[in-house]
């Protein structure tokens, strides 16, 4: 199956994890595609979408809210796959892990999840540095349990791109 996956990011963890969702789904049988989601135009010739975003203030960037509102219509017909890349699964202390329960669908996904229909919704800790949050900010991050560095969790990664690679597979073989 030909699978693009689309993503937005601001600091580029939101990429690498993107560029390891393609690389896995690739090793799966598949032909992927890997655009930045202003660069993907065409999504009407892909039989899949594995989309994602960055989240800036409890929501998707705006230009993958906006790729995600304009191409509905043409991925209700196709299996998507949804991922979002946040501070919320890195979170510790009592403070954070109430904070992380708590964090809720990104608006931008929730807005068409009844059109798009996505066979899962994921999110994944990425990177945070300092230079990443105004230096007032930055006590702020800390007192709710956050701390910098790289959270990527590759093996929950790769286990979902595996994952979706078999799905597609099955679904392949079964038509």
């Amino acid at each position: 199956m030909h699978v693009l996956v689309a993503y937005a990011t601001r600091h580029g963890s939101t990429r690498s994890i993107a560029e390891r969702i393609t690389t896995r789904i690739a090793e799966g049988g598949h032909r992927v595609d890997l655009r930045p989601v202003g660069e993907a135009h065409q999504v009407w010739k892909y039989g899949a979408l594995v989309a994602g975003s960055a989240i800036h203030n409890g929501d998707w960037l705006p230009e993958a809210a906006e790729f995600l509102h304009r191409h509905a219509a043409a991925l209700a017909t196709r299996p998507v796959w949804l991922f979002s890349v946040g501070l919320a699964p890195a979170l510790q202390g009592r403070r954070g892990r109430w904070l992380a329960a708590r964090a809720k669908e990104p608006p931008a996904v929730a807005a068409d999840r009844e059109v798009l229909a996505p066979r899962d919704v994921r999110t994944f800790a990425g990177v945070l540095a300092r230079a990443h949050l105004p230096p007032l900010s930055r006590p702020l991050v800390r007192a709710c349990g956050g701390r910098f560095g790289d959270f990527r969790d590759w093996a929950a990664i790769d286990g979902w791109a595996f994952g979706i690679a078999e799905k597609l597979a099955t679904e392949s073989t079964s038509r």
